[in-house]
């Protein structure tokens, strides 16, 4: 529990260097008015993550600008039947600014998974864990992130991740945007798949809409 914690604090550190300056951190990050894509960290900030001892692939951070957003929600989702089922967790919060970065830390999400973002001023963060029910410590675990600028389009969610859990040899593993296409995870029969998304809305906390993915096969 120690250990978690330690961690926590030192990605909140991480965090907090890289939006020292958060207008100028955004403008390098991001060029759009409404997108979210993986951060560019400068020097200085990759110097202290490595200073940190951070693995840097368990720590995913993403700069974001949402024109508009007032609020931002984390969603967790686990196949189930070839249909997203939410887990319980994740949750939303109000936005203090309409710019910032999302840190997701995670190695196998069967062990937890942190989610925190940061704006100018503000820094918030939650778990989840989901519980798989069987044994999958021996099962392989296969991740897809979001890679690239994606374009952000309030009350609609993103997906920023999904993980494949599957005692099979072979995986077929895909790009994020298949998240609208869960049909495509379930053909293959993996024990499990998990995504986690978020949604940016231009309304207040407790009204804005209740992400619904639904499958476009």
């Amino acid at each position: 529990m120690r250990t978690k914690r330690y961690l926590s604090l030192l990605l909140a550190a991480l965090m907090a260097l890289t939006l020292t300056a958060c207008g100028a951190a955004l403008k390098k990050d991001n060029n759009t008015a409404m997108s979210i894509a993986p951060a560019q960290l400068s020097e200085e900030e990759a110097a202290l993550a490595e200073l940190l001892a951070l693995d840097l692939e368990n720590y995913h951070i993403l700069a974001f600008q949402a024109k508009g957003a007032k609020t931002l929600q984390f969603n967790t989702y686990e196949l189930v039947g070839g249909e997203w089922n939410r887990i319980q967790g994740g949750g939303g919060a109000e936005l203090s600014a309409e710019s910032g970065r999302i840190a997701l830390t995670f190695g196998k999400m069967t062990d937890g998974v942190r989610l925190a973002f940061q704006t100018e001023g503000q820094i918030m963060s939650s778990s989840i864990q989901p519980e798989p029910g069987d044994d999958v410590s021996a099962m392989t675990f296969a991740t897809s992130m979001l890679g690239e600028s994606k374009a952000i389009t309030l009350e609609e969610e993103i997906p920023l991740a999904v993980q494949i859990v599957t005692s099979k040899n072979e995986i077929h593993s895909y790009d994020v945007s298949y998240f609208g296409m869960p049909r495509e995870y379930a053909k293959y029969g993996y024990e499990h798949v998990y995504a986690i998304t978020v949604m940016f809305s231009a309304q207040e906390l407790g009204s804005a809409p209740s992400a619904e993915p639904s499958p476009k096969n």
